[in-house]
């Protein structure tokens, strides 16, 4: 497989769930060869049950997995690549036929045509590794490493590591896609030049890539019934990076994580109360429009607190916003004025779908148009 990514190239890193799936979907062709998501096969959704404290599996790995398999392939078609990354199932026990959940996954969309890369790391399992080299090897589209922040701590030891792991994946840089991933630690501008620099064999990967996200972790800091700005700051750390592209010896693409941060947070529905929110992402900023937490039921039907009360206010404070991009910019905006006309109302999946729809043809068009 031949990728050619450059500094107007997106890799926006999802957390496979419905509403970034959704996303996908909703996003039209003519954009789509702008962008190549990576997917997280997300883990086994829990359940909470009367009179126990922890929560249990919802379902057993087999039906998750063939669960997540059509759920990514009619999501992503089988026309552009995706990147597909299983290290939340790593650990998870063998599918009933004895294979690794990632292999049994990858077959899936094998038969189904999608044109997955796999993707691995310095520290898999290794049974999680077998089934990337078999990947390699059976679908000729190389794969994608994706180093983590303390990866990096031992830049004397990381070109060895790396060497040796494509030795045992039997794969050449030419063909591997590196994603650098600093996660929720955003590194410092001043730094990245040095940092990009310092990276292994810089000039021999197939696509370079550097990842990393300011989105909080919820939206706590954030009062009830407001609006509020929180400071994009991988993007400014990129546009940084750019600044500097003439002494780079590669210029790494633009990866960020959409609307969400990167770590997943289990939200026990018996304790926590959400509050609806709507996430828009303008030029250097995230913009939160949040409401008031629904009551518990045990508190009765409160006014004003029901979601077809507060997400066509939220609707319409986002677009009073001056960055309102107009309802005919993306599917989520016009998912955002119909809501505003109480047309609609929507779930947390609908509007995690509409934020990441947003963003994707934000952040497209935004690399698009820079100089």
């Amino acid at each position: 497989m031949s990728l050619k990514f450059d500094d107007t190239h997106y890799v926006p890193i999802l957390k496979g769930k419905q509403g970034e799936l959704d996303a996908i979907q909703e996003t039209p062709s003519k954009i789509r060869g702008a962008f190549t998501p990576l997917l997280e096969i997300p883990p086994i959704p829990l359940k909470y049950v009367a009179g126990e404290d922890e929560p249990i599996p919802a379902k057993s790995i087999d039906d998750h997995v063939a669960d997540m398999a059509e759920k990514l392939a009619e999501a992503v078609g089988t026309h552009s690549p995706v990147f597909i990354d299983g290290f939340y199932v790593e650990e998870e026990e063998n599918l009933a036929d004895g294979s690794e959940p990632i292999a049994g996954l990858l077959s899936v969309l094998r038969e189904k045509g999608v044109q997955f890369i796999p993707t691995t790391g310095l520290d898999r399992a290794k049974e999680y590794g077998e089934a990337m080299k078999t990947a390699i090897e059976d679908d000729g589209r190389g794969c994608c490493l994706r180093l983590w922040e303390p990866d990096l701590e031992s830049l004397a030891d990381l070109e060895s590591q790396i060497k040796s792991l494509l030795r045992f994946l039997a794969v050449d840089e030419s063909d591997v896609d590196l994603l650098v991933d600093f996660g929720p630690d955003v590194p410092a501008r001043s730094a990245l030049p040095y940092q990009i620099k310092a990276l292994p064999m810089l000039k021999k990967w197939r696509t370079l890539t550097l990842a990393s996200s300011s989105f909080p972790m919820n939206m706590e800091s954030i009062a009830q019934n407001s609006i509020a700005e929180l400071e994009r700051e991988e993007w400014l750390a990129w546009m940084f990076l750019r600044s500097k592209k003439q002494s780079l010896m590669r210029m790494p693409t633009f990866s960020d994580y959409a609307i969400n941060h990167p770590e997943l947070s289990e939200v026990d529905p018996r304790v926590m109360r959400m509050s609806p929110n709507i996430r828009y992402t303008v030029e250097v900023n995230y913009v939160v429009a949040k409401g008031k937490a629904y009551p518990r039921k045990a508190e009765g039907k409160k006014p004003g607190l029901a979601a077809s009360d507060q997400y066509p206010k939220l609707a319409q404070a986002i677009m009073r916003h001056p960055n309102w991009a107009g309802k005919k910019f993306s599917w989520g905006d016009g998912f955002i004025e119909a809501c505003s006309r109480k047309a609609c109302v929507g779930s947390a999946t609908n509007w995690r779908a509409v934020g990441t729809c947003h963003h994707i043809a934000f952040v497209v068009q935004q690399l698009a148009s820079l100089p």
